[in-house]
């Protein structure tokens, strides 16, 4: 018997590539050197934070959160 594999949404996907993003620019910040790097980064955070309904406040406090169902994010917390 197969199980199936709960599909994973598109805010999920969003979610998890912001989280991937942030992650880059702290150890980017961290290490230092990076500069182009760095902007480049924080821009597609930017971008893809505002794509998702996130307020410009929590945008630049990079105060990202979500809630959760179980292992699925059923909404974000936009302010």
């Amino acid at each position: 018997m197969r199980r199936s594999m709960p599909k994973v949404t598109t805010l999920e996907k969003q979610w998890q590539h912001l989280m991937l993003l942030c992650e880059c620019e702290s150890k980017f910040r961290r290490d230092g050197g990076h500069a182009r790097l760095l902007k480049l980064v924080s821009s597609e955070i930017n971008q893809l934070a505002a794509l998702m309904g996130f307020s410009a406040r929590r945008i630049a406090t990079r105060d990202f959160r979500a809630q959760r169902e179980g292992d699925h994010i059923i909404r974000i917390i936009a302010d």
